[in-house]
């Protein structure tokens, strides 16, 4: 009788072990493929940010030949299309916000950053204060001179313009007024007619 117990005794420990060699395999398993998982997340490829996710006077810094030592000088000459876009669009709504505050009647501090949505995404684009307000200077003045006045404003227009987009390293063949200030159209800008 003795030995019968210590048979089923030994039978129930060798079933046990069975069982929790059985448990640590499966443990092990899950183990693996967790870590697996977390190895394939990490070797997915980045979702690529709009202008290399720079924005603000880092963009502006990175386009005039000051970038962040890790940035890639290829990827940032990629950036010059999508960026001469987005300077275009701050430079043409500091001078239609300086247009319309003249016609209002009131003039105001023009701010140098302003959120700017484009094809490759929105970013804050950020310009030296000095131009910010030299362009939106030009709105208000061109909104309370007559276009045969417009010369010098026309001039002070162009030589913002030629400034930032030269720092920039961006197209400047085509001045500012010739899209800002047409001639022959009467006092408004191009989209302000109804304003």
């Amino acid at each position: 009788m003795l030995n019968a117990l210590m048979a089923i005794g030994l039978l129930v420990i060798l079933v046990l072990i069975i069982y929790l060699i059985d448990r640590v395999s499966a443990i092990e398993k899950e183990t693996r493929q967790v870590l697996s998982s977390m190895q394939q997340q990490k070797t997915a490829p980045p979702v690529a940010l709009p202008f290399l996710g720079l924005s603000s006077k880092k963009l502006w810094d990175a386009m005039t030949g000051r970038p962040d030592k890790d940035l890639d000088p290829l990827a940032i000459f990629d950036l010059q299309g999508p960026y001469q876009i987005v300077l275009s669009k701050h430079v043409e709504s500091l001078y239609m916000e300086g247009f319309k505050d003249s016609q209002r009647g009131m003039t105001g501090e023009p701010k140098n950053t302003k959120l700017i949505t484009s094809s490759a995404g929105a970013v804050e684009s950020w310009i030296p204060p000095a131009q910010a307000n030299a362009v939106y200077q030009c709105g208000v003045q061109a909104a309370q001179a007559p276009e045969s006045n417009w010369g010098p404003i026309r001039e002070a227009l162009d030589e913002a313009g030629r400034f930032l987009f030269g720092k920039a390293q961006l197209d400047t063949s085509s001045p500012l007024s010739e899209w800002l200030m047409p001639l022959g159209t009467g006092m408004a800008p191009k989209g302000l007619e109804s304003v």
